[in-house]
Order: C-alpha cells, then structure tokens, then sequence
C-alpha cells in the first residue's frame, strides 16, 4: 500500500486559503463570498483539532 506525504492536507488548505485571498482582493459580491469560505477553510481545522482533543501523536 502506497503511503501519501504528511503535508498534502496542508498543501490542499495553504492552496483554498490562497484562492480565498485572491477571490476577496478581485472584487465586491459572491467573491467575498468566496474569500470568506476560503478563509475559514484554514481556520476550521485548528478548531476541529482543538475540539477534538486527545494527545498530540507524532
């Protein structure tokens, strides 16, 4: 069974976060809409992570 890299989760958040950035800074309307969603896609897991609670495994 292959194994994928640790960070792809980070790298799928960095590049959501990164649309949202851009979507926010093109204009008024639904791309503040995407901004937001974007944006909160960074911050959603930390929150799901602290929710959850439990030790940290390495």
């Amino acid at each position: 069974m292959k194994q994928t890299h640790p960070l792809w989760p980070v790298a799928i958040i960095a590049v959501v976060s990164l649309a949202g950035m851009i979507a926010g800074l093109a204009g008024d309307g639904w791309e503040d809409l995407a901004a937001a969603l974007g944006l909160t896609a960074s911050v959603a897991p930390i929150a799901w992570a602290l929710r959850r609670g439990g030790p940290i495994r390495r």
